[in-house]
């Protein structure tokens, strides 16, 4: 029954948003009953409603919990307030972005964006190519080796196409020299004219959780600012681990986005600061 309503919920899409207990019952493989079982679970939590009789679509109570999500997740909590100022340090016209693995992809979790320009396609919410941008390579470099084998045995062929190795072993030497140099570059990858630099942000295990990066208009990613933004984007990243291991040892309230108050400890990191005295902003 469980995994039935996971299924169900998860039949909800940009390009299908909307079902019919027949249509859910036929795509299942249950008993029409079963579907308005299932249907009735998912209403009853606000996951689902109807719409209009007999259709459904997603419910209230997801904008509740994705509510929920932003005030309360660790990395969110984390992450934004240094993102809001990091953002400050690049070239205008930039955006920050901070993702997570989903599945077999990555999800933009949040993002800031530094003045008018382009949009991104790591847009909140919309899964992106697992083997493709700086942003999704980050992570990608840090996974446990288990998830990597995984991950192989299913996508070897896109991983060659996106040149990551021909074989499992180029593979892995590929992930080996990103995780020794501790960030990642990527130029037009997935979003043409867009550079890419990335930075992973990592659990105890030093496996990823997530990444932070940095995309910027490629014509302005000459080598100075590369360097510059490199380290700075790695360090950030460290802070977002301190910050996430702080909150945990701490009870913390509710924050509210964007805010540096709310984050634990309002001094930021040594490592940030010296690498913000040491370079002046690209504006």
């Amino acid at each position: 029954m469980t995994d039935r309503v996971f299924k169900l919920l998860g039949l909800f899409s940009i390009e299908r948003p909307t079902w019919t207990a027949e249509q859910v019952a036929s795509k299942l493989d249950v008993a029409v009953s079963s579907a308005y079982r299932l249907i009735g679970s998912l209403s009853k939590a606000g996951l689902i409603d109807a719409i209009t009789p007999g259709q459904y679509v997603l419910g209230p109570g997801i904008i509740q919990l994705n509510r929920q999500i932003q005030l309360t997740d660790p990395l969110l909590r984390a992450a934004v307030p240094v993102m809001n100022e990091m953002i400050t340090m690049a070239p205008a016209g930039s955006t920050i972005l901070l993702c997570r693995a989903f599945r077999d992809h990555v999800l933009c979790v949040h993002q800031v964006i530094g003045g008018p320009q382009p949009p991104v396609s790591y847009e909140r919410g919309r899964p992106r190519p697992l083997f493709r941008g700086a942003t999704s390579k980050a992570i990608l470099a840090f996974m446990p080796p288990r998830a990597l084998k995984r991950l192989y045995g299913i996508y070897a062929e896109e991983i060659t196409s996106a040149g990551l190795g021909q074989h499992w072993s180029e593979f892995l030497a590929t992930l080996r020299g990103w995780r020794k140099v501790g960030y990642v570059l990527a130029n037009s990858e997935v979003d043409r004219g867009r550079f890419g630099v990335a930075a992973p942000v990592l659990n105890g295990d030093r496996n990823a959780i997530g990444s932070l990066s940095y995309v910027i208009d490629a014509d302005k990613a000459d080598e100075r600012t590369v360097n510059r933004l490199a380290p700075l984007i790695m360090a950030t990243a460290r802070e977002v681990e301190r910050g996430m291991s702080a909150n945990a040892a701490a009870k913390v309230q509710p924050a509210k986005m964007g805010s540096s108050k709310n984050r634990s400890g309002s001094k930021r990191s040594k490592a940030v600061k010296a690498v913000r005295r040491r370079r002046t902003p690209a504006r």
